[in-house]
């Protein structure tokens, strides 16, 4: 199965990539956003071109898990990714995975942190059917 994961953002969304047939996760580009459409785009370019089974959405919970501000934002953007594209998408929860991907010191922070999401999901869901490392 190959899945992409998305930390969607205001201003960038990062993006990770793993082939559960090859079992490894992989940060991805950065997408920065200009408006809906292009990103939408850019995102339908990379589901064609790695031939993507589902994509993760990360779902920015509040700690207490109630709705945070962006989450209406996210939730919208995951709707208008769904009218687009004809395969599963699934939003998961993305607590703190900013703020671990922080830890490393890297750059590209929102692909890190899309790559945490997509572990987290395959651990919470697919570790049994091969799932993918970091």
């Amino acid at each position: 199965m190959r899945l992409l994961g998305l930390d969607v953002g205001i201003k960038k969304i990062g993006v990770a990539f793993c082939d559960t047939d090859i079992g490894i996760v992989f940060p991805r580009e950065v997408i920065t956003v200009k408006d809906l459409k292009s990103s939408i785009g850019k995102i339908k370019e990379i589901v064609a071109k790695d031939r993507v089974d589902k994509v993760v959405i990360g779902l920015p919970l509040n700690f207490n898990s109630t709705k945070s501000k962006i989450q209406e934002y996210v939730e919208d953007f995951s709707n208008k990714l769904k009218e687009e594209l004809n395969i599963d998408i699934e939003l998961f929860d993305e607590r703190f995975t900013t703020r671990i991907a922080e830890r490393f010191g890297v750059k590209n922070v929102d692909s890190v942190s899309a790559v945490i999401l997509l572990e987290d999901y395959i651990k919470a869901f697919l570790r049994g059917s091969g799932g993918c490392e970091i």
